[in-house]
């Protein structure tokens, strides 16, 4: 027999999704960085340099009064990041107190600590997807990398496992100079039991708080080589499923052609960072602080434009969002009598690039 009652609650979640986006622009996302401590000792980050008595971990506590106040501000999607996420003593009952809020939880790890039991617990958590690092082509070449000898091994062991949990792995393969080339991705990522990747974009500076940055020569681009790295992305989409829109890799062939992108960036109005200490920043970036989390609740969002940066963790859902910022400014703008202008946003051209993009990315990355 149909479940109505599921029906019914399944049918009104949706009706909230589309209000929020008609009235709203849509949710809210953030990157939620639990600790700097890490286990790996990647060439192209400094998070390794950070010393033992340096390391701070979020308290389990305070990080769900965190994410009561993310809720309310309208965060129905997080990426739980470091750091190491794992090292976090506290961090299966923080991903339960997320899920249960009904945010879509999700986390970026090494690998190292994919043991069977920490799978199970994050499945029970409510953890929906997970980010795996790979860096290599090859498990010589990215364990030596990270600094973890035996990690392709434990991920290879895990991967059957998550998916039999029905949880959404992704690997996480950031555009650095270890790969020498890009077309020997797809076979070693299907040899540890991958059938889907995103591309983390090189980033040389950071925020003063992310220990992420390192100007590393293997992640330092010309324009012209950067260039050639997202045109080869675009034509391994043939041949794996790769969960970067191609919107966004058109826009950013744009951007280090020097055409400038087509889509700004939506941190500090629609997507946020929140590190250890919980303090707010409009992304991983930008030095322009906030506020505490719980100055956080009166804190207005704020449309910053801006085009400093290619982190992708940011600008592509702004790509993605686009459509939905499009509606709610037509609809404010019809409702202020600014009628050619409410009818200038719904015939924006970019409309369609984003929606296409949206539907792109929710179908790669296994999502529909």
């Amino acid at each position: 027999m149909r479940d109505t009652g599921l029906s019914l609650n399944g049918y009104w979640k949706g009706f909230e999704l589309i209000k929020d986006a008609v009235l709203n622009g849509g949710p809210s996302f953030i990157n939620f960085a639990l600790t700097n401590a890490c286990n790996a000792r990647c060439g192209f980050c400094s998070f390794p340099d950070v010393a033992p008595q340096d390391r701070v971990f979020v308290d389990a506590e305070r990080a769900k009064g965190a994410l009561d106040i993310l809720y309310n501000r309208g965060v129905r999607y997080i990426t739980f990041v470091g750091g190491e996420p794992l090292l976090h003593p506290g961090f299966f009952d923080i991903i339960g107190h997320s899920a249960k809020k009904g945010i879509v939880s999700m986390m970026s790890t090494n690998g190292v600590y994919l043991t069977p039991e920490n799978v199970r617990a994050m499945k029970a958590a409510g953890l929906s997807t997970i980010f795996i690092s790979i860096d290599a082509p090859s498990a010589e070449e990215h364990e030596r990398n990270r600094g973890l000898p035996g990690v392709c091994r434990t991920i290879k062991n895990a991967l059957p496992l998550i998916k039999e949990l029905k949880m959404n792995p992704i690997a996480s393969v950031t555009v650095s100079k270890v790969i020498k080339d890009y077309f020997k991705l797809p076979s070693f990522l299907r040899e540890l039991g991958f059938d889907k990747l995103t591309f983390s974009l090189p980033i040389t500076t950071y925020s003063d708080s992310y220990a992420g940055s390192n100007p590393a020569e293997f992640i330092d681009y010309t324009a012209e080589e950067i260039i050639r790295v997202f045109k080869d992305i675009k034509a391994l989409k043939s041949q794996f499923r790769i969960v970067n829109p191609t919107a966004s890799l058109d826009d950013m062939i744009r951007f280090f052609s020097g055409e400038g992108a087509r889509f700004m960036c939506l941190g500090g109005y629609k997507s946020f960072y929140v590190d250890w200490l919980l303090d707010v920043y409009p992304c991983q970036t930008l030095n322009q602080k906030m506020g505490s989390i719980h100055e956080f609740t009166s804190v207005p969002s704020r449309r910053l434009n801006c085009n400093k940066c290619i982190n992708e963790c940011y600008r592509e859902p702004s790509l993605m969002q686009y459509v939905a910022i499009s509606v709610s400014d037509a609809v404010s703008a019809f409702g202020h009598g600014r009628v050619r202008e409410g009818f200038g946003r719904l015939w924006d051209r970019n409309n369609l690039i984003s929606l296409w993009a949206s539907i792109e990315e929710w179908k790669d990355a296994g999502r529909i």
